[in-house]
C-alpha cells in the first residue's frame, strides 16, 4: 500500500486509514485480477474500440440487471416526465455507458496524468461565493452527484494548491478490489475516508481547514432524511446539514463535467451554503436546498447522469401539498451515514 501513503511530507489531521470491505476468498481475489486485466486492455483501446466495448457492455448489463433497469425508468419518468419506451431504454443504456465511461476515465486519468499536469485538463470555474470560501482556508464541504465524473474533482483542488482534501466513499464488498481503488484514488493526493465512521473523522479535518468531499444522490440507509428530490420523498443523507450547522462550515455545491475532449472535465464550484445563513435553519431544509441544486445541474446535463440508483425504493409515491422533509421510518443513530448503491 506504498502508494496510500505516497505524500508523508505533509500534515493530515486523520492519519491514513484503509477503506475496504470484508470479502477475501479465494473467488474475490480472482474477481480483482479479472478486473486489473480488463481495465489495462480497455484503456489501450482505440477511442472508437473503447466507446463500442462500452456499449456493449452496458446493453449486457441491462438484460442482466432487470431490477435497476426498472428502478431506473422510474427515476427518469420522475425526472423528466413521461417518455416512450425507446427513449426510456435509449437513456438508461447510456447511464450505464456513463458508468463504465468514469471507471475507465478515472483510470486512464490517474495513470496518464501526473499531478503537475491535472489543470492542463480540468477547466476550473469558481463562483466569487466558493473562491471566498477557499481563499479564507475555512474547513468546508464539498457535495456533488453522480454527474459527470464524479471522481476526478477532488484531484483538481489538490492540483490547484488545496490541502487537506478528503474524500467519503463506500467501499466494494471485495476487499482487494476495494484496496485497489482506494490506492488508485489516493494517488494524487486525495485520501479517502469511510463512508461508515466519517462523521467521528469529520471534526478533525474540518478544524485543519480542510476539505471533505461527498457525493450524497444515493438511497441513504441508517439515518436518513425523507426529502423531496424530483418533486417525490426519497431517503436523503443528512450529515452535511449536521456538519454545517455542528462546525459551522460552509457546503460548496460542486459538479464535474466531461468535456468533449478525451481525458478533459470542467469543475465548477458555484452555490456556497454558508453557516452565517443556513447555521440557524433546522438539517432538513439544508438537506431540501442541497437537493434543489442537484436537480437543477441534473436536468441541465441529463446525458452525464448515472439514472441508474433505485432512488425512490420504500417512500412514498406522491409527494403530499407542502411536504417537509422528515426523518425516514427505522433510522437509527448507529448507522448515520450510509448509502446504498
Amino acid at each position: 500500500m506504498a502508494e496510500a501513503r505516497a505524500d508523508e511530507s505533509r500534515s493530515w489531521p486523520v492519519d491514513w486509514q484503509p477503506v475496504e470491505g470484508d470479502s477475501d476468498g479465494f473467488f474475490s481475489r480472482l474477481a480483482t485480477l479479472a478486473v486489473r486485466g480488463a481495465l489495462a486492455g480497455a484503456i489501450r483501446l482505440p477511442e472508437g474500440a473503447r466507446a463500442a466495448l462500452l456499449s456493449g457492455l452496458a446493453r449486457l448489463a441491462m438484460c442482466i440487471e432487470r431490477r435497476r433497469v426498472r428502478a431506473a425508468h422510474d427515476f427518469l419518468r420522475q425526472a423528466l416526465g413521461e417518455l416512450e419506451p425507446a427513449d426510456l431504454a435509449r437513456r438508461t443504456c447510456a447511464a450505464y455507458a456513463q458508468l463504465f465511461q468514469v471507471t475507465l476515465d478515472t483510470e486512464r486519468f490517474f495513470a496518464e496524468v501526473p499531478l503537475a499536469r491535472v489543470l492542463e485538463h480540468v477547466e476550473l470555474v469558481v463562483s466569487p461565493a466558493a473562491r471566498a470560501v477557499f481563499d479564507s482556508k475555512r474547513g468546508c464541504l464539498v457535495v456533488g452527484a453522480h454527474l459527470g465524473n464524479w471522481e476526478i474533482g477532488l484531484t483538481a483542488l489538490v492540483a490547484s494548491g488545496w490541502h487537506p482534501v478528503y474524500g467519503v466513499a463506500k467501499p466494494p464488498r471485495n476487499r482487494s478490489l476495494s484496496r485497489l481503488l482506494q490506492a488508485s484514488r489516493e494517488r494524487h493526493g486525495v485520501r479517502i475516508l469511510s463512508r461508515k465512521g466519517s462523521m467521528a473523522a469529520a471534526p478533525a479535518v474540518l478544524k485543519a481547514g480542510g476539505v471533505i468531499g461527498m457525493i450524497l444522490d444515493q438511497r441513504t440507509s441508517g439515518r436518513a432524511l425523507l426529502a423531496p428530490f424530483f418533486g417525490r420523498l426519497a431517503r436523503c443523507e443528512r450529515a452535511p446539514g449536521v456538519l454545517l450547522k455542528r462546525q459551522r462550515v460552509p457546503i460548496v455545491m460542486a459538479t464535474c463535467l466531461m468535456a468533449e475532449r478525451s481525458l478533459h472535465f470542467r469543475l465548477e464550484l458555484g452555490t456556497v451554503l454558508d453557516p452565517a445563513q443556513w447555521g440557524a435553519r433546522p438539517v432538513e431544509e439544508i438537506v431540501a436546498r442541497i437537493n434543489q441544486e442537484f436537480e437543477r445541474t441534473i436536468r441541465a446535463h441529463p446525458e452525464q447522469y448515472v439514472w441508474i440508483h433505485d432512488r425512490y425504493r420504500d417512500t412514498p409515491r406522491a409527494l403530499e401539498a407542502g411536504a417537509a422533509p422528515r426523518m425516514a421510518r427505522g433510522a437509527t443513530a448507529a448507522n448515520e451515514g450510509g448509502q446504498e448503491e
